[in-house]
């Protein structure tokens, strides 16, 4: 007999086998999930229908959940279309008692309306759904600018960055502005500039709890200038000495080194300047005094003193 014959016979045997177990595993699955089964599921809330003068407090729960008995094709079907309680809270709330609680039996109820005929709905996580709203508050805050700002070789900044206004007014639930004092801008972000920057600047919602920043957006002005370095050595100064003291300073001068603009470097000069040490704050241990600029021009910046420390003798 041909060796096919057999091939043939085999692989029949094999394909009627499976053939077999396949109806014999059909037949099993829909004996076993036509059976009742008592199963924990999850319903998310979806809280609607806000009134415009409140919004939810925090803490208010997502999730709830139950145990639900059907059978196992619908504890199936409902693991994976999860089941929703939509909480009209408009419905229910009411600005005097700034909340609301809706009883067990309402949510069994609300629960049960996700399935197709009514099945058991038991052993809820809550006994009662209670839900806090905060009044809706304007509270005004200060503007900060976020920056990332490098400048051209030579060019600095003349003065600090301005934001007009300086303040802009927010609203949103009275316990989540508590503690929001300041506000950002989204980031400017400049490289080798050197030109004034005058930029319209939308301000960064810090969180989801904000329902409205009025306005919505600020000016940002820098004032560029290329700088130059100045540098003058002066007579140091001594202030509250007393009458009957005589002393040496050592050295008597300091030399003032200092960044300018170079629009405003030939209107300085050592008449601007006066350097000053108080005798009234010197180191009695060591004998020295700091100096510093009781005088200066307001352009100046970088302004650094050599030598930091001024040495005195007494004589008497």
């Amino acid at each position: 007999m041909p060796k096919g014959f057999f091939k043939n016979n085999k692989n029949l045997k094999v394909k009627r086998f499976l053939f077999f177990l396949l109806l014999a595993t059909i037949f099993w699955v829909l004996t076993k999930f036509s059976r009742e089964f008592t199963a924990t599921m999850q319903a998310k809330i979806n809280y609607t229908n806000i009134p415009e003068t409140a919004a939810l407090a925090e803490k208010n729960i997502d999730n709830i959940t139950f145990d639900l008995t059907a059978n196992g094709f619908e504890i199936l079907f409902y693991k994976f279309k999860k089941p929703t309680i939509d909480v009209q809270v408009g419905k229910y709330y009411t600005k005097e008692k700034g909340g609301f609680t809706i009883s067990k039996s309402d949510l069994i109820r609300m629960v049960a309306s996700n399935f197709n005929r009514n099945l058991a709905v038991k052993n809820l996580s809550v006994e009662q759904l209670n839900v806090r709203l905060d009044p809706i508050v304007l509270k005004k805050v200060k503007v900060i600018a976020m920056t990332d700002i490098s400048f051209k070789n030579g060019f600095k900044a003349v003065d600090s960055i301005k934001v007009s206004p300086d303040s802009i007014t927010i609203s949103g639930p009275s316990g989540s502005l508590k503690n929001i004092n300041t506000i950002s801008t989204d980031l400017i972000s400049l490289k080798d500039v050197e030109k004034n920057i005058s930029e319209t600047i939308k301000i960064s919602k810090p969180n989801n709890a904000i329902v409205s920043i009025k306005p919505s957006k600020v000016d940002v002005k820098l004032v560029v200038a290329e700088f130059s370095q100045g540098q003058f050595t002066l007579p140091v100064e001594v202030i509250n000495l007393p009458p009957d003291l005589e002393i040496k300073l050592v050295p008597q001068t300091v030399t003032v080194s200092f960044d300018v603009s170079v629009n405003e470097f030939a209107k300085i000069s050592k008449d601007n300047f006066r350097i000053v040490c108080d005798y009234s704050k010197r180191n009695i241990d060591e004998n020295f005094m700091l100096p510093f600029l009781e005088k200066k021009p307001n352009d100046i910046i970088n302004v650094v003193f050599e030598p930091k420390k001024i040495d005195f003798f007494k004589f008497k």
